[in-house]
């Protein structure tokens, strides 16, 4: 029991095995059990550990073929560029001269045509805030002008007839009126030849005394009288012969300037009319086939609105092999060599479902074919997308076939159909590229 009075709690079972083995000795009396030696001594393990010899050895390898990557890979830029199927021989392709709406369309694809045949029309010009292009502005206004300067010709052939009628008709009212005036002046010059008799004889009869001197200056005044009228007459008709004179003058000053303004008006018109034919050569142009053959193409439909330079149709044997003709930028050009390999992609098979198929650049123009390609351009050409301003080239490139495996059929490649090619522009190492930035920083 506790010294509380308690009874105390029994002892485990394993103590009371180990009091009955000592003979119920205390804690402190019990002897110290020896602790076999297997129990203390260890393993230890001497063998090496490989994983850090095979990680080591792991990334010698992986730098290894890194550098033998970049030492002997080699990558390629290419430039995808936009083409037509031509033929080798007797094609032609027909682009707008002028930018314009198609009006007419006067054949069909796979139809028969000769030099000098019209493929089809354009009407030029830009459409105006009213829908009417410039130039048709231009030939309605120039069309109301020669109507103005034809009025005005008629005005003054009117003027020239009318005042030649009325010339005419005072002339011809003239014509009695100094008959007249001729008669009446014989008459008094007659009275005064009369009248100069008498004063001739009455001047005898006074020197004889026969007549009175009263007498003769009474003649005397009737030819004086006689005489005056004569002569009024002729200063009558001297004053109406200066201002007939003065009319005629004035009449033909009239007419000359109404003919000099007849003549600028008709010089006007001339040169009205020479504008309106080229206008009209300009608003609408027929464009021709220069060569016989079959139109293979034809890009445009009417009511299109299309752009200087830009494809509409072409014309060529169907039956000569095809070869690719693409405008190539400058860009694409400068490694771009006869014999390189060319990666095509036809627009009516598309590489996704028909594969890509590979031809040889045959030609490389030396000069280029146009001046610059600049956005406009080339929204309106074979390649839509907007490019900066630089040269084009004309590259010819023979495909591998001239046709295409097409859901177990051979499909020949038509003439006129479009296409992408892709150039290789640049081929260089891996190292080099990775080098050339170092490079230039030491050239620096």
């Amino acid at each position: 029991m506790t010294p509380s009075g308690e009874p105390e709690a029994p002892a485990p079972a394993s103590e009371m095995r180990l009091a009955e083995t000592h003979g119920g000795l205390a804690p402190s009396e019990r002897p110290v059990q020896a602790i076999p030696a297997a129990r203390v001594l260890q393993t230890i393990d001497l063998r090496q550990d490989r994983s850090a010899s095979v990680a080591a050895l792991l990334v010698v390898a992986i730098v290894g073929a890194v550098i033998a990557g970049l030492w002997f890979g080699r990558f390629a830029q290419t430039e995808s560029v936009r083409g037509i199927v031509a033929a080798t021989g007797g094609f032609a392709r027909i682009d707008a001269p002028r930018a314009g709406i198609v009006t007419r369309i006067d054949v069909g694809q796979g139809a028969a045509v000769r030099p000098g045949q019209t493929l089809f029309a354009l009407r030029m010009g830009t459409a105006t805030a009213g829908g009417e292009s410039a130039v048709e502005a231009e030939i309605r206004n120039l069309r109301q002008t020669r109507k103005g300067l034809q009025d005005e010709i008629a005005r003054a052939d009117a003027f020239i007839a009318e005042a030649t009628r009325q010339q005419e008709q005072i002339e011809a009212d003239q014509k009695p009126f100094y008959a007249g005036l001729a008669e009446q002046t014989k008459r008094n010059q007659a009275a005064v030849e009369k009248t100069r008799a008498t004063v001739r004889r009455v001047a005898a009869y006074v020197r004889q005394g026969d007549a009175t001197r009263d007498l003769l200056e009474q003649h005397e005044r009737t030819a004086f009288d006689y005489e005056r009228q004569v002569a009024e007459l002729q200063l009558k008709r001297m004053e109406y012969q200066r201002q007939d004179t003065e009319r005629k003058r004035a009449f033909r000053e009239l007419v000359v300037a109404r003919q000099s303004q007849r003549a600028e008006a008709q010089g006007r018109i001339e040169t009205t009319d020479s504008r309106l034919a080229s206008l009209r050569t300009e608003a609408l142009l027929e464009v021709q086939a220069q060569h016989a053959g079959t139109v293979l193409a034809l890009a445009a439909k009417v009511g299109d609105s299309v752009k200087a330079g830009q494809f509409v149709a072409a014309v060529g044997d169907p039956d000569a092999a095809p070869v690719i003709v693409v405008e190539a930028p400058a860009r694409a050009v400068g490694l771009a060599k006869v014999g390189q390999r060319v990666v095509l992609k036809y627009d009516a098979f598309p590489f996704k479902t028909f594969g890509i198929h590979h031809g040889t650049v045959s030609y490389i123009s030396q000069a280029a074919i146009r001046g610059t390609l600049s956005e406009e351009r080339q929204e309106g050409g074979l390649d839509p997308r907007p490019v900066p301003l630089q040269s084009a080239y004309r590259i010819e490139i023979v495909p591998d076939r001239a046709d295409v495996d097409a859901y177990g059929e051979r499909v020949p490649i038509r003439i006129g159909s479009t296409l992408s090619a892709d150039i290789v522009v640049e081929r260089r190492r891996l190292i080099d590229w990775m080098l050339d930035p170092i490079r230039a920083l030491r050239g620096r």
